[in-house]
Parts: structure tokens; sequence; C-alpha cells
């Protein structure tokens, strides 16, 4: 067990770390990314967000929260473990051959026959992710991230590489199905070869405890991504597949950095927080720590991007996706509250309250559904603008079981959003005056002028708020493995 401060400079240490690594792996990820809007066409993202719907919603199932329990508990015998990695093994591939099996009743169900065989192939990933299962969940339990990071960097640059060697060689969909699935194999490959390695045993006797913690978490979170998926899922029915790629290519580059950015909190943040359970005091100070320092990064990166949307697109994505400004510009605007709802909703697990992350996850799957059932009768915009009352709405209604669960009040969730809120809306406004002055520029240097513009008020503004930012910025990144 790790001792008193050593738990917060080695999550430190492993953020860091995880951080840097995947910004590079991410960085190449990102050009990729921008190449393959311009080759793929609105169509192509349109399929493929309806096999990412049913991939992730069996995934869910798959990993039943086994991972989390073994993350969680305090202790792991060596006969229970491997138990429990026989469990998911047979899951893991149960599901995938049943996927393969409902391929054509899923391309029924979305009226889209060319489901089949993207969803056939799709399934093979299950093997892949059996087997990388628990060593994943095993050095995440001992925040061995440095290992897991270099295994996510590899993963992505090649990954990238082989979906942009498909997408030029003229498979269009397929170049995105067939690269998950090369990424898949990869990742199992490093994580197997490197990683700690368990042989199952497939009898269930004795891993009762991991089968209801990993029930009640799996259930949650498979709650949470059908309500995650579900403004596709409604699209789908709603809205040509040409919108439906636009809105999701807009909610992808929109969350992107918070996708990325989340994968490596919550990578570190929930070993960390499993670990600080029983100082309930120094969890809620950390939290609201964490919270303060990611409105403070996240603010001026997705409400800079929602202020320069129009010139983004253009720029960058070509008229294709001129249709996607709007909804890029919606989204990347209630993006931020989405992170911090985030972490709170991984300290919750953290710390073992798996109930209440459910009931939170009910509650979410009652409202969000129903805000983009009604946006979605309005084309792309409105189901973009349909997040604008969602997330604010969920987030007020969970807290006080939030609250109760980790010890942090609202006021003090509050106080640390405003000075950045505050920073964040004198930048919008700042380039939206800027953009009256310059509106008959060339594009790129408008666009140029507008970012550096922004920049600068945001940092100008956010000092003269809260000057106690910048040393805090520098307290993470100074610290070493060794102190805090």
């Amino acid at each position: 067990m790790l001792r008193g401060m050593s738990i917060e400079r080695r999550t430190i240490s492993a953020l860091k770390w995880t951080a840097g690594t995947r910004l590079l792996g991410q960085s190449a990820s990102w050009v990729v990314t921008l190449i393959l809007f311009r080759i793929l066409t609105p169509v192509d993202y349109g399929l493929m967000a309806l096999v990412s719907v049913v991939v992730s919603i069996v995934s869910s199932v798959a990993e039943f929260g086994i991972g989390a329990s073994l993350v969680q508990a305090r202790k792991l015998e060596a006969d229970i473990l491997q138990r429990v990695t026989g469990f998911v093994w047979l899951l893991h591939l149960a599901l995938g051959g049943l996927l393969a099996g409902v391929a054509p009743v899923a391309a029924w169900g979305f009226a889209e026959p060319r489901l089949t065989p993207l969803l056939q192939v799709a399934a093979l990933q299950f093997i892949f992710i059996a087997l990388g299962a628990v060593p994943q969940a095993l050095a995440l339990r001992a925040l061995n991230l440095k290992w897991l990071s270099r295994v996510e960097l590899t993963t992505g640059i090649v990954t990238s590489l082989a979906t942009l060697a498909l997408a030029l060689y003229g498979l269009g969909v397929w170049a995105l199905v067939l690269g998950n699935l090369f990424g898949a194999t990869l990742r199992a490959a490093l994580l197997v070869a490197g990683g700690e390695s368990v042989w199952p045993d497939f009898r269930v006797r004795g891993i009762g405890s991991h089968l209801d913690y990993g029930a009640k978490y799996s259930g949650g979170h498979l709650i949470w991504l059908v309500i995650n998926q579900s403004d596709v899922l409604l699209g789908s029915r709603l809205m040509s597949r040409e919108a439906l790629g636009v809105y999701s290519v807009s909610v992808h580059l929109a969350t992107l950095p918070m996708n990325k950015m989340m994968g490596v909190i919550n990578q570190v943040a929930f070993p960390a927080v499993a670990r600080l359970q029983d100082d309930p005091e120094r969890l809620k100070r950390r939290l609201l720590q964490a919270c303060g320092l990611l409105v403070v990064v996240t603010v001026p990166v997705l409400w800079g991007l929602a202020a320069v949307a129009s010139e983004l697109v253009a720029l960058v994505l070509g008229p294709n996706w001129a249709a996607a400004a709007r909804p890029l510009q919606l989204v990347a605007l209630m993006v931020p509250l989405r992170v911090i709802g985030g972490i709170f909703n991984t300290a919750v697990t953290g710390v073992g309250r798996a109930g209440t992350a459910l009931s939170n996850t009910i509650a979410t799957a009652i409202v969000w559904p129903t805000c983009f059932l009604v946006g979605a009768l309005w084309g792309a915009e409105g189901l973009a603008a349909s997040w604008l009352v969602a997330i604010p709405t969920t987030f007020l209604l969970n807290f006080p079981r939030t609250s109760a669960s980790v010890g942090v009040a609202f006021g003090d969730v509050l106080r640390t959003l405003m000075r950045p809120a505050v920073a964040g809306v004198t930048m919008v406004a700042s380039i939206a005056g800027t953009r009256l002055l310059i509106a008959d520029w060339a594009l790129m240097l408008r666009s140029a002028v507008l970012i550096v513009v922004g920049a600068a008020v945001y940092l100008v503004t956010i000092t003269l708020l809260d000057r106690s930012v910048w040393s805090q910025l520098r307290h993470v990144m100074s610290s070493r493995s060794g102190a805090i």
C-alpha cells in the first residue's frame, strides 16, 4: 500500500508522464485525422458513427467493470485473479460472437444494410480486447503509467498511419473500421508482451465481490455509454447520413481535447482516488485543486475553439464541411463543464460508491435523450444546440449525490469555476470584437490574429483575477515523483 503523500507524488509524476506521451501521440493522430477529413466524406463518418455506437455499447457489457474492480480492490489473491481473468476472456469472446451474429438485426434497426459486414469485422476486436484487459488493469493498479503510456503512444501513432494508408487506398469507411481493428490487435500484443501475465481459470467461485462491484460499475457505464451515444442513435433515425456525419465530426472535433485529456486524467485519477478514499479531507482538497486547474486549461481551449469555429472549419476542413461550423461552436461551449462532471464521476466510483454513480447515470439517461430527441428534429445544428440544455441540467441534478459521496460543496465548485469562466467570456468577446475590425482580411491571417488576441486576453484576464493559478501550475509541472 502506498503511504500518505507518496500517493500524490506518484499521481503527479504519472499524470505528467502520461500527458506528455499522450500529447506526442495525439499530435500525430490529430494531423492524420484532419487529413482523413479531407479524404473521406460525411457519409463515411456517418456510417462509422453508427458502428462506433454499437461496438462501444457491447464493449461496455464485455468489460463488466472487472478492470475497475481489480484497480479499486484493497488486495488481490493469485487464485482470484486467475478466475477473474477467465471470466473476462469468456465474456468478451461470447459478446464478440453475439455481435457478429446480430449484425444484420442492427443493420435492419438502423435501416442501413451496409452496417452488417462493418459490424461483423469490428466484432473481431473483442478477441484482442480480452487478451489485454487484465494486464492493463494490473498496470493501472500499480500506477505503472509510464509503460501504459508507451503502449498507447505506439498504438496511437501506428493505428493512425495504418488508417491513413487504407483511406488513401480508397477504402472509405472500411479504412476507419480496419484501422481500429489493427489498433486493437497491436495494443493487445503490447499489453500481453510487457504486462503481468495471468493464466485464466474459468471457475467463478470466489469472485463474487468483483462481480458485484463490476456489475454496478458496468451497469452505470453501460447506461452512460447509451446516453453518451443517444444523440447519434436518435439522429440516425431523424437525420440524413450526411447530416449525421456533419454532426459527428463536429462533436469529434469539439470533444477531442476533452476525450484525450480525460483519458489521461481518469487513467491516473481512478487508482489515486481509490487510495485516498480513507482520507476524505485530503481527497476533497485535491479534487478542487484538480478541477480548478482543469477549468483554467479547458476554458481557453474549448471556448476559444467555439469563438473561431467558422475560420477553423473553412481553413482546416475545407468547403465540404462548412455546415460543421455552428454545431462545433455550440458543442465546444459545454465541454469544460462535461470535463468537471467527468472528474467527479471518476471520484465517486473511485471511493467505491458505484451505486451513487449508477443513480447519477440514470438521471442523466432521462435528461439527455429527451433533449437530443427534441434537438434532432432541427438537424445537426438543433442536435448540437441541445447540449446547451442537457449538460448544465444534469450537472445540477446529480451534484447533490456527488457531494454526499466525496464531500465537496457546490459553493466550493462554483468559486473554483467562476474566475476562469469570467476570463473565458472576456476572451470570446475580444475575439468577436476583433473579427468585426478585420473581417475583410485573408482567412489565414484573420485566423492567426483572432487566436493570438484571444490567447493574450485570456492570459491577462486570468492573471488579474487569480495570480495564484500560475504558482499552482508551476508547482504541478516542477514536482517530481520524489517531492511535492
